[in-house]
């Protein structure tokens, strides 16, 4: 079988013009403070269900044992190699729970927060304590996860396979709304990096030099969007890399007649995912 190459998935979908709407989205945004936390917000809360997305497929990959076989390893008992195309997805979710570019357990959803909280914190210096727009109970009003966000979180969970069964089908689809999260998150956050360091230098700055405090540990306050981006740790290239040698694998692991079916299941993954992205980012600044 011819490889899975990224290549083959930008063709599914328009890069261009995923990039001109995060752009546009995160410009629009990046105006006043209050727009900048809607956006922050909302982008923090679809951002977080995608973790534990990753964990729900890996152990739906790991626990299937029959779908994923080493045809050159004659004993059953000893083909399976569910566990092993699991692991490459795993990988992504490792990062997710606890970031390996420090010795604290830094989850994703934890740098996420200390960023929305150092954004608080900055405003709250700008503009005074008092400020109407930035007290709790006006926060947790403004900052709710609209309808259309919560739709979109429970479509992350279906992305990722969650009430499906587990069949070969289901699962490179899911594999393939996996690559389209990796691959076009890559490029979001480092637009999102950019257009702030551009936009917002002092509070980018603000961000590096500031750590918060969530749960126990303390984050510096921009992490969360400095190892994401391109100019920083990149850690959804490396996500999507294993991703894509872990979809490669796993076609090595399922008899040759299917592979033409399952490739279409995989980029019917990928545009699902291509299309929930085109949702976001065209409502993230709406009211």
């Amino acid at each position: 079988m011819t490889a899975v190459t990224v290549d083959e998935l930008k063709a599914l979908t328009d890069f261009t013009a995923h990039e001109v709407l995060v752009a546009g989205a995160i410009g629009r945004a990046s105006t006043s403070l209050e727009g900048l936390l809607r956006f922050l917000v909302r982008y923090a809360s679809w951002n977080g269900f995608f973790g534990s997305g990753v964990a729900s497929l890996a152990g739906k990959i790991g626990r299937s044992r029959g779908l994923f076989r080493d045809a050159d390893e004659p004993l059953v008992a000893l083909a399976d190699r569910s566990v092993l195309v699991a692991s490459f997805i795993f990988d992504a979710a490792r990062d997710e729970f606890d970031d390996s570019a420090t010795a604290h357990r830094d989850t994703h959803r934890d740098l996420a927060q200390a960023t929305l909280r150092g954004l608080i914190h900055y405003g709250r210096e700008q503009f005074g304590t008092g400020a109407a727009m930035l007290t709790d109970d006006t926060l947790n009003q403004r900052l709710a996860d609209p309808a259309w966000l919560q739709a979109l979180g429970a479509r992350v969970a279906q992305g990722y396979g969650a009430f499906t069964q587990d069949l070969r089908e289901t699962i490179f689809t899911s594999i393939g709304y996996h690559l389209g999260s990796e691959l076009l998150a890559d490029r979001e956050f480092s637009l999102i990096d950019t257009a702030l360091r551009e936009t917002a230098s002092e509070l980018v700055e603000y961000l590096l030099t500031h750590q918060e405090r969530v749960g126990d540990q303390t984050h510096v306050a921009y992490q969360w969007i400095a190892i994401h981006s391109g100019g920083g740790g990149a850690v959804e290239e490396d996500h999507f890399r294993l991703a894509l040698e872990g979809v490669n694998f796993a076609f090595r692991c399922v008899p040759q007649p299917l592979h033409d079916e399952l490739r279409r299941h995989l980029h019917y993954g990928f545009q699902n995912f291509a299309s929930d992205h085109h949702q976001f980012f065209t409502h993230v600044n709406q009211p």
